[in-house]
């Protein structure tokens, strides 16, 4: 029987996915819908046309005329909410792009209608579906590493003008009078975060629960509301120390991701080329041999769940938690410095803002375990 998918919202990551339906034959699933009133500035527009697949201006319009077995949700943050509960309403599973929201109300009824409808609600961090990370989870719950005991992260990425004029949510609390909260932790460097929560989950389906969380967001980009920076530390229900270093305000295009997780049989690194495991007998664990998966394996595993009536690892309830841990870094606050933050221009003549030996600071703090002195 024919898959049949939706895509909802084909801009910014959105073109990933119609270029997969483009170039790609996806498990036989076919797209037979894409809903986006802005559809006709994307690039690949005539592309899509070209291929006769159905455009729509609205969710709404699509449901009116046909049906899906699978939504992907891949339109801004502010109106996840509305299309997922629309989707499942309307019978289809759901892939949503992350974050999925940041009110807890809203959070719970997305649960509540997966629950009620018997429809799953995938969330997309990549490294939840990658197959060397689930080949390391499982065994972390069987007990190879022993006992958790800390865990850290860095991920910094440059980012200048252009990614920040993309939308009226980059780098935003709020859009559309919804709680958006962009920043490097929310979005672009929020797999690591969520990867180390995922890692300690009991089950493949469960990540940790952190209890308190202590640091810095900073704010060094002046026409932004929300933070750029963030350096952190939480704790888990289980006494887990977790360090989180992420920015966009640093002088450094790139560094990471990067991270060490320790247990009390052994470590886990993160590098360039994946996860390697090091136990404490001399026993190597190299998990970048494993192959990762297709290339948007979130998608992929989607489809192969609605054919085969099976339930991805990362859902709602996986997902959850990055939402809480956000909730509670916002509470603190975000510390204003952009009153000294330096104007740069990148490699291609665009400007990005930074402070003067910030990245490096946060790469020590990293290499340190200790939260960074911005």
């Amino acid at each position: 029987m024919e898959t049949r998918v939706l895509l909802c919202g084909m801009g910014g990551y959105g073109e990933n996915y119609v270029k997969e339906y483009l170039e790609r034959d996806v498990l036989g699933s076919t797209l037979v819908g894409i809903a986006d009133p802005f559809a006709q500035k994307s690039p690949l527009y005539a592309d899509v046309m070209a291929k006769n697949i159905p455009v729509y201006d609205s969710m709404d319009s699509f449901y009116a005329h046909d049906r899906a077995d699978l939504a992907i949700i891949s339109s801004p943050i502010h109106t996840h909410f509305p299309y997922v509960m629309s989707a499942l309403e309307h019978g289809s599973c759901v892939l949503t792009e992350k974050p999925v929201c940041f009110d807890l109300n809203q959070f719970q009824k997305m649960i509540d209608k997966s629950r009620s409808t018997g429809l799953f609600v995938a969330v997309g961090y990549q490294l939840c579906f990658s197959k060397e990370v689930l080949a390391l989870k499982k065994d972390i719950i069987d007990g190879m590493y022993g006992k958790p005991v800390r865990m850290k992260t860095i991920r910094l990425m440059r980012r200048n003008d252009v990614y920040y004029g993309r939308s009226s949510w980059a780098g935003a609390l709020r859009c559309g009078g919804e709680l958006v909260y962009d920043s490097p932790f929310t979005n672009a460097c929020a797999h690591q975060f969520q990867n180390m929560v995922f890692l300690l989950g009991k089950k493949m389906d469960e990540s940790a629960t952190t209890v308190s969380c202590k640091g810095i967001l900073a704010k060094i980009r002046p026409n932004i509301t929300n933070c750029d920076t963030a350096s952190l530390e939480f704790v888990t229900d289980d006494g887990v120390v977790l360090q989180y270093h992420a920015s966009h305000a640093v002088d450094e295009a790139k560094v990471g991701p990067l991270s060490v997780y320790e247990f009390e049989n052994g470590t886990v690194e993160q590098g360039e080329s994946g996860f390697v495991g090091r136990l404490n007998d001399g026993t190597v664990r190299d998990y970048t041999g494993i192959d990762k998966g297709e290339r948007l394996e979130k998608l992929w595993e989607s489809i192969r769940c609605v054919q085969e009536g099976r339930v991805p690892v990362c859902t709602l309830k996986t997902a959850f938690e990055h939402t809480h841990a956000v909730l509670m870094a916002q509470q603190m606050g975000v510390r204003d410095l952009s009153s000294r933050a330096e104007s740069k221009k990148d490699d291609k003549g665009i400007v990005y803002y930074t402070i003067d030996g910030l990245g490096k600071e946060l790469v020590n703090a990293y290499a340190q375990w200790r939260i960074a002195d911005i």
